[in-house]
This record gives C-alpha cells, structure tokens and sequence, in this order.
C-alpha cells in the first residue's frame, strides 16, 4: 500500500488543535490511520468550515453523537431502514437478524424514505441561507439517499465524505453484507472521501480488495515529536477455563459487596486525592450473556445500564430477565409505561452512571464514556463463532471508550478470555477447502445467471438474494446488487470473503491458545516488555542444571510486576522445551514436582495425552450418568475407569470424579452403599 507518515507535532493532542492538519489537502479517496482513539477527529469533522456527510456504521454512536452536539449537527435518521443484530452467531442461524419493526410494505417505505430526503435537503438549504456549512451524520446504510440529495442539489463533489470506523465494513460484512459492498459502490467515483480509523483492517487484508488496496495510506505518527503522548495500556489478562458468566458472577459479586477498588488521582497542583471504583462496564460477546448475568445475580433494572442493538428480540429477552429477578424478589414485574424500554442510552457528560453498564459490540465503536471511576471488564469466548473479541481491533476500540482523564482507571482494563476447544479448532487446509468450495459454487451461480434466459433474469436474481438474506453467505457468496441500475445485479462479495478469512484468524490463530493471544497482544503493544526480560534470558541461559532452571523459570513468573506478555518474550529467548512445560503443566504443578525433569515430562505426556481424549470421555460421561439418578460409588469408579480406558485418558477414576461435570449430591443407597445423586449438568 502506498503509505505516508504524518508526524504530529509537539503538544497537540486533538486534531483540532493541529493548524498543519486539514482535510483539504487531501482531494481524493484515502485511508486515514488515526492510530489513537479519543484523538478528537469527529470532534474535528463537526467544527471544521466543511460541507461534511460523516458516514457511520452504529445508529447508537450517531445517537452518542447527537446528544452531545444538539444544534450543532444533523443526524439524518432513516426510520425505513432496518436495525441490525449485531449480537447473533450469524453462521448458526438462517434467521434475519433485522428486527422486524421497520416497514416492509412498499409504498410506505418510498414515502418514508422521500420524508427523508426531503428532510436532508431543507437542512442544507437552512445551512446555505445561514451561510454555515453543514453537518450530516449517517449511517452506512442510508447514506445513498443523501448522496442523491447532494447530486440533486449539485453540491455532491465538493462535499467531504468521512466514513468513520471503516474497518467495520468488513466485520459487518458476516451481518449485512448487502449493505456493507452497496457503501463502497456508492462511494466509487467521489474523490473527497477519508476512510478513516484508529484500528483500521490490517493490510494484508485491505490488499485482497480492489477498492481499498491502491489507496493512499496516512498514518499519525503521535510518537516521533513527543514519545510520552501516548499511553500504553495497562491490560491484565485472565484466562478461564470455567464459564465466563462464572468470572461476570465473580466480578459482579465483588462490587455488590462493596469490595471496589482505589486509586490515588494526582490532582493539577500535585496533590492526590481518593478514587473509588464503584462502577463497572462490562463488554460482552452477547445479549444472552447479559441476561445470564442479570439472572444470576439477581440485578434490577435500577442497577443496570444496558446497551446493545435496540431490537425487539433484544427488548424482550431483557425485560424477561428482569421481571424473572424481580418475581424472584416477589416484586411486581416492569411496567411498560414507568419502563417504556428496557435497553438504554449512553449517559451525557456530567449525568450519573449505574453500577453496571453492559455493552455488546454495538457500541464498541466511537461511543464515549464520561464515568469518572468506572473500571472496564472484558469478556471474549472465542468459541461462539463471529462474536469473540478481535484482539487487533475491537479490544482497541474498547480501551478507547472511556474518555475522561480523571478517571484512573481510564486506560486499564481486565479481560477475561475462553481459548478455542478442541472441538471447534480447524486447520487451515480445512478452512481453505472450504473456502474453495464456497468460491466455486458462487462462480456456478454467477454463470447460471450470465447464461440464463433475460427475460428469467430478474426472478434469478430475486432468488439469489432470498438465498443470501436466509443463509447468511453459508454455501457461496453471491450477493445482489438492488441499487445497481434498473434492476437487480447478482455480484461476487469478496467483502464477505474477506471477513470470513479474518473471524478464521481471529478465532483459530489469535486464540488458539494463551500465548497465541499474548503474541497478538504484543504485536499491538497492548502489554509490554521490559529490559529484565533480557536479564533473566541471559542468566537463565547460562545455567547447567535444569531443576534450577525450572525453579528459577516459575519463580520469574510469580514475580511482582511480571506480565503475560513478558513470558512471551521470555520463551522466545529460552529453549522450547520450557515453554511446553510451563503451558501444560503450570507452574504449581511444576512446584508440586519439586521441579524435576523426569517427573514433570512424564506429566507432560500424559496431560498431553489427555487433553486429546478429553472430549470423548466427557461425552461417554453424560451418556453413561443420567440427571436424577443415584449412583453407588463402587459402581461410578468401575464405570469410569471402563470409559477412560476406551478413550485412553491417563487418569485413576475416582468416584468424585463426576463432579468436574456435574453438581452431585452425596447419599446412601437401600443397602446402606454410599453413593452420589447427579443434580444437574456443570
């Protein structure tokens, strides 16, 4: 790609204070990399003298926006156009993931979206008589019918398009892949627009499309002229092996004890003052994740800030949440007139916050936060398919959210991750099988459609786009052009391609394992490394004897100060064999083994050995052991040592055994046996 560095000088930390800068210069279609979030490029865009149409890929950041730039902006709101579930798994589903409250009749649709237009063009009139330009906030979705405003009105190609947080135009791809490659037709052919990102798709994917990979690429260099500008952020990582709604209970429980955590806040005349974290936003794979929270921590709607899609489906599953805590409680249930709607609003600057704030990745994007001390927790399962965390991208986005500087905890965060299961890995010679498959099938579709009769066109296309809406893209990936001239036009959406080649990386190479995610943190200086690192190596190195060496290794570790990604370089720099020890085996076990060799490669085989019959003993498990029924002891311990031969799990069975999968109740039998009675599934 054809890059250039922007160097941003000394003392400047929003763009609007920056003279030098000015999105004049550049008249022509560019990639801007802001590179630091909450660097004041909006605010730039809204207060600069343009004529702007800032393109957005959320209704809830124009909706943060608006409220906190009443008069100021326009937010061209499209009531036709549907609003999207970002929440769902889109490849398990064939369900629309558009709420179904928006029109469908036509007639009505084409007059809301004339309202609509008509809207737009008494806006730029009113901007024009009051000599002051104008500012039009969009969303993807709608921004064809205000560029047809602008053309009608001639004012189209001196008007700056920003399309901010553009990388979702692939991610969101796996969502509205329709809407995603209309936006970039209907941008062809305008110069003045900057794709613009602070966390912009990495380029060996922006190079696999043709209408991203020729386009200049500017960078903001914040760290040239004044290093000390940009903060690293402080990440503390946790990985889980139990459910993440566990760690959520464990956090929750924490604060409703009153358990918040301090800090001292440096006060301008070098004084310090007390900073109480009595507040938490919780980023979370989805909406049915946070009614699991609510569920089980009995959390009312007055303790709770929930922001995610406003769907209807997503209404409903909340308000159920809530009115099952309260009848729980033997509380009336919400009613709708005191509780209209139950998914809430981000609060302005200065308003109050609740303890909780829960957010999907619908607001991950450009939303602002203004919580003087609320601490930010993350909760990524790789395991549910499009909707972990992207390490490289969304956990940015989400370190940039909160906005004030005297909130301590305004660059720090704790994320709390699920690495892929065995059973949802897939090697890259699969995925590219599939993917050869789905390329090819797409190529037969778009040629039975070239070769069929025109006439029988349309209905072909009609069909294709019925197929792509209900299938999500799961066998091909044809999509159908309806704004493209008079009819409807079935195209190749290498959109989508790209998308589903980088959840694969996401899911299969970032989160593969622990120090995967740590090599992917690093990469994105997200966790540091420090000189004693090197230290460590080198002394580390020298030394013969391996018992000390591995007491020395987990001692490191353990160290205060000590980070993942510390350990991530530190294996680079020592012999492999060390970092197989410490990942599968774990220091306490190494401990426990008073570090000798011979024993803990022992250990290391068999857990190695393990971790690949895992899966099938826990599925002879359940069905061997049955919810409600009683067990003897003797007979649990000889039924499982039959399962973990057959699966050659390296483990003596122990009757107790059952409770690594289920909640089990101790009894005794008729015959005076003792015994357990399995509960429920863990």
């Amino acid at each position: 790609m054809n890059k250039q560095s922007l160097i941003v000088p000394k003392r400047i930390r929003y763009i609007s204070d920056w003279k030098g800068y000015s999105l004049r210069d550049y008249t022509f279609p560019h990639i801007l990399n802001k590179t630091l979030t909450g660097c004041g490029f909006t605010e730039y865009c809204i207060r600069n003298d343009q004529n702007l149409v800032l393109v957005s890929p959320r209704r809830f950041l124009l909706e943060n926006k608006e409220d906190q730039h009443q008069g100021e902006i326009f937010y061209a709101r499209n009531d036709t156009e549907s609003q999207i579930n970002f929440e769902v798994d889109v490849l398990s589903t064939s369900k629309d993931n558009s709420t179904k409250k928006t029109p469908t009749d036509p007639s009505i649709i084409a007059k809301g979206i004339l309202e609509f237009k008509h809207r737009v063009f008494e806006y730029c009139t009113s901007c024009a008589i009051r000599k002051k330009p104008f500012k039009i906030l969009v969303t993807y979705d709608s921004f064809r019918h205000v560029k047809e405003v602008l053309a009608e009105m001639g004012i189209l190609m001196e008007t700056q398009i920003v399309v901010d947080e553009f990388q979702s135009i692939f991610i969101d791809s796996r969502f509205k892949s329709h809407t995603e490659l209309e936006l970039v037709n209907q941008l062809l052919g305008l110069n003045r627009v900057c794709f613009v990102s602070a966390t912009p798709m990495l380029d060996e994917y922006l190079d696999r499309l043709d209408e991203f990979k020729n386009l200049p690429y500017l960078e903001l260099d914040w760290k040239t002229e004044e290093p000390g500008r940009v903060k690293s952020p402080r990440l503390e990582v946790k990985f889980t092996v139990r459910s993440l709604n566990e760690e959520i209970t464990h956090v929750i429980q924490s604060y409703l004890k009153g358990n918040y955590d301090m800090r001292m806040f440096q006060n301008e005349d070098g004084t310090y003052h007390e900073v109480v974290s009595n507040q938490g936003v919780f980023f979370m794979n989805s909406v049915k994740g946070i009614c699991q929270a609510i569920r089980s921590n009995l959390l009312t709607i007055d303790q709770c800030n929930i922001l995610c899609a406003k769907t209807d489906e997503n209404e409903k599953k909340i308000r159920a949440a809530f009115n099952e805590v309260l009848k729980r409680k033997e509380l009336p249930k919400l009613d709708k007139v005191t509780y209209p709607r139950v998914i809430g609003r981000i609060p302005k600057k200065g308003e109050p916050h609740k303890m909780f704030t829960f957010c999907t990745r619908t607001v991950y994007l450009g939303a602002d936060f203004y919580s003087t001390c609320a601490r930010t927790f993350i909760f990524s399962d790789s395991n549910i398919d499009c909707l972990s965390v992207d390490i490289s991208m969304d956990l940015e986005q989400i370190l940039g959210r909160q906005r004030l500087d005297e909130n301590p905890w305004k660059d720090s965060a704790s994320l709390f991750v699920k690495t892929t299961s065995l059973k949802n890995r897939l090697t890259k010679e699969d995925f590219d099988r599939q993917l050869d498959k789905k390329i090819l099938n797409s190529q037969d579709l778009l040629d039975i459609y070239r070769d069929a009769d025109p006439t029988k066109r349309h209905t072909l296309a009609k069909a294709y786009q019925d197929r792509a809406k209900m299938m999500s893209y799961k066998d091909d990936y044809v999509a159908v052009n309806h704004h493209a001239g008079s009819d409807l036009l079935p195209v190749f959406n290498n959109l989508m391609l790209v998308s589903e080649q980088r959840a694969f990386d996401v899911q299969q190479i970032d989160y593969k394992n622990r120090f995967t995610v740590f090599n992917t943190l690093q990469e994105n200086e997200m966790i540091g490394v420090r000189d004693e690192v090197y230290e460590f190596a080198e002394r580390f190195n020298q030394i013969k004897d391996t018992t000390t060496k591995l007491r020395l290794l987990v001692e490191f570790s353990e160290a205060e100060g000590i980070k993942f990604g510390d350990m991530l370089r530190l294996f680079e720099l020592i012999p492999p064999k060390y970092k197989d020890y410490y990942v599968i085996i774990g220091p306490s076990r190494i401990r426990t083994l008073s570090y000798k060799e011979s024993e803990i490669k022992q250990e290391w085989n068999r857990v190695s050995r393990n971790s690949k019959s895992i899966e099938g003993v826990i599925s002879k498990v359940k069905e061997t052991f049955k919810v409600g029924e009683r067990y003897t002891k003797a007979w649990i311990k000889e039924k499982l040592r039959e399962i973990y031969t057959e699966e050659d799990y390296q483990k003596s069975p122990k009757a107790n055994d059952l409770s690594e999968w289920f909640d089990i109740k101790s009894i005794t039998t008729k015959d005076r046996q003792n015994g357990f009675e399995i509960i429920k599934e863990k």
